[in-house]
C-alpha cells in the first residue's frame, strides 16, 4: 500500500519533504494517542505544486485588488459573494466594518464589491468573521481564484500533481488531500486516464468541492468515479468556513457514495482549516490506519 499526500493553498513556505514529514508525523502521533499499534511507514508520494501556484498568484498580486481583468474579478466576486451570503453578512455589518477599517463605504455601497475592491472586501469579511473568515483574503481567495481562472495554470498544476503521485508509481494507493488539493485530486481521478488505477480510499479534508464557484472547472461526472476510487471519505469541521458547511454529495457534486463526517476534534488554536487539525482527529486517522498493511 502506498500513501499519496496532496496539499492545499499557502504551502509555498514548506518543502515537499516538510509536508510529508508533518502529515505522517501527525498521523503517527494520533495513532499513538489512540493506543493503536505502530505501523511501519509505507511508501509515500507527496505532491508539490505550491511554488507554481504562489508564483502565479504573486504575479497577479495587483490584478485582484485593482480589478485587472474581467475574468479574474468575476471569479473573485462570485467567490466572495457566495461566502458572504453563506455567512449571512448584512450591509450594516459591512458598513460598520468599513468604518472601523478605514475603508470608504463607497467600496461596499453596492452590497458586494465592484472591480478594484476585492481584497478590501475580503478584509471586511475577515473583520466581521474573525473565526470563519480569517483565511479568505490572503490565504485562500487569491490562490484559488488564480487556479480557477487560468486553465493553462490549472492543467500545469494538475499534471505536476499527477507526475508526483501517479506516474510510474505502483498501486494500491490511498490518497489524502486537503483544501484546494481535494479539487485537484478529484479532477485527476475523475479523468478516464486514471480509470485503470487502484485507489481503495481517497480522504478529502477541508474541501471546497461543494462551493459553487469551483463547479465550472470540475468534470461533468454523474457518478462516483469507480474505478478507480473504491471508497471516498470526506472530513469536514463544522467551523471550517472554507467548506461553507457543505458536505460533498449529490446536491453539490452530482452523485452519492461519499462518506461525509464531521467527527473532527476541536482545534484549541482555532485553526479549523489546518491539515494537522484534521489528521489529529481519531475518526480520520483510523480510516487511514485501517487501509495500511
Amino acid at each position: 500500500m502506498r500513501l499519496a499526500f496532496v496539499h492545499g493553498i499557502n504551502n509555498q513556505g514548506n518543502t515537499k519533504q516538510e509536508i510529508e514529514d508533518s502529515w505522517w508525523g501527525t498521523l503517527e502521533k494520533t495513532w499513538a494517542d489512540m493506543g493503536l499499534p505502530t505501523k511501519s511507514k509505507p511508501p509515500i508520494s507527496t505532491a508539490y505544486y505550491a511554488d507554481i501556484l504562489a508564483d502565479a498568484a504573486d504575479k497577479g498580486n495587483d490584478a485582484i485588488p485593482m480589478g485587472a481583468t474581467e475574468a479574474s474579478t468575476g471569479y473573485a466576486l462570485q467567490f466572495l459573494k457566495e461566502y458572504a451570503e453563506a455567512a449571512g453578512v448584512t450591509q450594516e455589518e459591512l458598513n460598520a466594518a468599513a468604518d472601523k477599517a478605514g475603508i470608504s463605504r463607497e467600496a461596499v455601497a453596492q452590497g458586494f464589491p465592484h472591480e478594484g475592491w476585492i481584497i478590501d472586501f475580503a478584509t471586511l469579511l475577515e473583520e466581521i468573521l474573525p473565526d470563519k473568515g480569517k483565511f479568505i483574503a490572503e490565504l485562500f481567495l487569491r490562490q484559488s481564484v488564480v487556479y480557477i481562472n487560468d486553465k493553462v495554470l490549472a492543467l500545469k498544476i494538475d499534471n505536476k500533481v499527477k507526475a508526483d503521485i501517479f506516474d510510474n508509481l505502483s498501486d494500491p494507493t490511498v490518497v489524502v488531500a486537503h483544501s484546494l488539493g481535494t479539487v485537484i485530486s478529484y479532477r485527476l481521478l475523475a479523468n478516464n486516464q486514471q480509470a485503470t488505477r487502484n485507489i481503495p480510499l481517497i480522504v478529502t479534508l477541508g474541501s471546497p468541492l461543494s462551493v459553487q464557484v469551483f463547479k465550472p472547472i470540475l468534470p461533468a461526472k454523474g457518478q462516483l468515479p469507480n474505478p478507480p476510487i473504491e471508497k471516498w471519505c470526506n472530513g469536514r469541521d463544522p467551523k471550517d468556513f472554507i467548506t461553507l458547511g457543505r458536505d460533498i454529495n449529490k446536491d453539490s457534486i452530482g452523485f452519492d457514495g461519499i462518506e461525509n463526517t464531521t467527527e473532527i476534534v476541536p482545534d484549541p488554536e482555532g485553526d479549523c482549516h489546518s491539515i494537522k487539525h484534521y489528521l489529529a482527529s481519531p475518526f480520520i486517522a483510523k480510516i487511514i490506519y485501517n487501509q495500511l498493511f
